[in-house]
């Protein structure tokens, strides 16, 4: 399954208990994410420092992977746009897509955006759309830098590793 491998990528970067700008982090998840999507699913309180593997997937998968409809993207850009929304954040990273492909930019996968990819990919090939995608978070995390760099600038390195490294696993030089 694609979103497991997705996953596996993804944790290499996000791992660890961590108290940052975001609050008390763990696997990438925040404690008031978390608690907003445990009372939503009517399931027990936790902190997000005792997650398992198993917790830490099906958080994933539901609000990352199938709320957001990232799982019908095209399987080639899904861990790119999968990777983007646990590091950005959902809507962003769902904006940035939508302006690559020429579709109206309102954070929300439906079928105009996902018409929009094909026809994107059609016109110009999938490695086009990868491209687009990597540059734009590029952009984000240098706009981010920009607008605060004593809160931002301590991230800019890993962001960029980061990026690197998702490059390199699709083919693009940045």
């Amino acid at each position: 399954m694609p979103f497991d491998k997705d996953l596996v990528n993804t944790l290499r970067y996000e791992g660890g208990v961590t108290n940052d700008s975001g609050g008390l982090t763990n696997y990438g998840i925040r404690q008031d994410i978390y608690n907003f999507y445990l009372k939503s699913n009517k399931l027990q309180s936790k902190s997000v420092k005792e997650l398992n593997y198993g917790e830490v997937r099906d958080f994933y998968e539901s609000e990352y992977y199938k709320k957001p409809k990232i799982d019908q993207l095209p399987e080639d850009i899904q861990g790119l746009v999968f990777d983007s929304a646990v590091n950005l954040g959902r809507g962003t990273t769902i904006k940035q897509l939508q302006k690559a492909v020429g579709s109206k930019s309102d954070g929300i996968i439906g079928k105009k955006t996902l018409k929009a990819v094909e026809e994107f990919i059609n016109k110009n090939g999938i490695e086009k759309l990868k491209e687009e995608l990597i540059y734009s978070r590029a952009d984000r995390y240098q706009q981010l830098h920009g607008s605060n760099p004593e809160k931002y600038g301590k991230y800019v390195n890993g962001w960029m590793n980061r990026l690197r490294d998702l490059s390199e696993k699709n083919g693009i030089t940045i």
